[in-house]
């Protein structure tokens, strides 16, 4: 059997569906995976933007990072202790096979991340509730007006975790070189700039050669179309204080792969055959919208889509980076 084609997508049927099928989205075709991990309806899967894939066999109680090039390349961890939501968010610090690299679980639903020093001799996952705030619910939802703020995008970069990237501010997550140190520590950074006011739109952080950059998909109706937004690209300048966001013309020749909930990575357009400075974004398809892959080029301006088989949910299938 062939070996995975880097990129390519992991569809999920539907929301209870066990396992993955894979799809190319250069031949545009359905392939198979030969490496028993990603296919096995008994394991969940979580992709990160290093290419690692968070693996947890509740039968046999192992959690793993499995590269996706080599079913036999795969860093053993501590097992998770609870078998967590498919659409929670995992980042890793760094690579895994270097001291310190800290492996994050961000829960979708719950204010709650699970953590992890990858590597640590008698090493263990932490969960960790946190409190970053409230938010106003309009409409009500059970008679509650306001609920606690959750992190949704988020990216690490420079040995940092920054999550819900906003145009004013921008949070923080650091986490001690030990594991036996001090719990993670949350705070806000204020950004400088001023942007138009944006009402509807989906927002990725991605980081990119030790860039961090925002990826908003602007709705410019209420109405919210699956497919129907303009993309926009910033990047973070950190040498003016306060920093800012500032317009990204291009992505140094990179491509960059977004999935619903808020999974964002990079890759090299030219080793992979992508469109250099694009934007690829796996859209979810409902009884109005197909399921396809929306392709946004920065640098030129111009749109395409790829079919892709209806999927409730896809993880995106990358090269390791170590």
């Amino acid at each position: 059997m062939d070996p995975l084609p880097f990129p390519c997508l992991a569809l999920y049927e539907g929301a209870n569906t066990p396992k993955p099928t894979f799809f190319d989205i250069f031949e545009e075709a359905m392939i198979e995976c030969a490496i028993d991990s990603l296919t096995n309806n008994k394991k969940k899967l979580w992709s990160t933007p290093q290419g690692w894939i968070l693996v947890r066999d509740d039968a046999a109680a192992a959690t793993f990072l499995q590269n996706p090039r080599d079913s036999g390349d795969k860093i053993h961890l501590p097992h998770l202790p609870e078998d967590l939501p498919s659409k929670s968010t995992c980042v890793l610090s760094g690579k895994p096979t270097i001291p310190g690299c800290v492996a994050l679980l961000v829960e979708p639903f719950a204010t709650v991340i699970w953590y992890l020093h990858v590597g640590e001799e008698d090493g263990e996952w932490t969960r960790h509730e946190y409190d970053i705030g409230t938010q106003r619910l309009d409409p009500p939802i059970d008679g509650e007006d306001h609920e606690k703020v959750p992190i949704c995008s988020i990216a690490a970069c420079r040995g940092k975790f920054y999550f819900n990237g906003g145009l004013s501010d921008i949070g923080v997550l650091e986490f001690s070189p030990s594991a036996a140190a001090a719990s993670p520590v949350f705070s806000s950074l204020e950004l400088a700039g001023e942007f138009e006011v944006v009402y509807r739109a989906k927002v990725f952080l991605v980081e990119s050669g030790e860039d961090l950059y925002m990826v908003m998909l602007v709705y410019h109706s209420f109405r919210c179309d699956k497919t129907d937004y303009e993309t926009r690209v910033y990047r973070m300048d950190f040498s003016e204080q306060p920093p800012r966001w500032r317009a990204a013309g291009d992505l140094a020749g990179g491509a960059f792969l977004l999935s619903p909930w808020y999974f964002g990575a990079t890759c090299s357009a030219a080793e992979l055959g992508l469109h250099e400075d694009c934007v690829y974004a796996f859209v979810p398809g409902d009884d109005e919208v197909p399921t396809c892959l929306k392709m946004s080029s920065v640098k030129d301006g111009w749109d395409d889509f790829v079919d892709v088989p209806a999927a409730h949910r896809a993880l995106w299938i990358l090269p390791t980076d170590s």
